[in-house]
């Protein structure tokens, strides 16, 4: 037996990504592409009086069986996902019963 858990469906993971992994010298790398994950945008209230909600983030979620490219996206790393440049605050590597990953949670800004 493979896994516990199956892999996120290819369906459901519809977008591309572009990952620029940062630099010690506070440049980024050059791009490497993951294909087939998903995007999903959150909307939340600012407090800014200027604004009434900021929509420019959300999660990406990359599958490590069916994402082709997958790999591990360093936190501070730039992404770009339909066109949109953002930032990575925060990566959670989500694992199966055996320890081995089944999938990464990255919380884009």
């Amino acid at each position: 037996m493979r896994g516990m858990f199956r892999p996120i469906p290819r369906a459901a993971l519809p977008d591309t990504m572009t990952v620029r992994a940062p630099l010690p010298d506070g440049t980024y790398d050059e791009p490497e592409l993951i294909c087939y994950v998903r995007f999903e945008r959150t909307q939340k209230v600012s407090d800014d009086d200027h604004r009434s909600a900021d929509a420019g983030g959300g999660t990406v979620f990359v599958d490590a069986v069916n994402s082709v490219g997958a790999f591990e996206v360093a936190v501070g790393s730039r992404v770009a996902v339909g066109g949109r440049s953002m930032h990575v605050a925060k990566v959670e590597r989500l694992e199966d019963l055996f320890g081995r990953v089944h999938h990464w949670e990255i919380e884009v800004r």
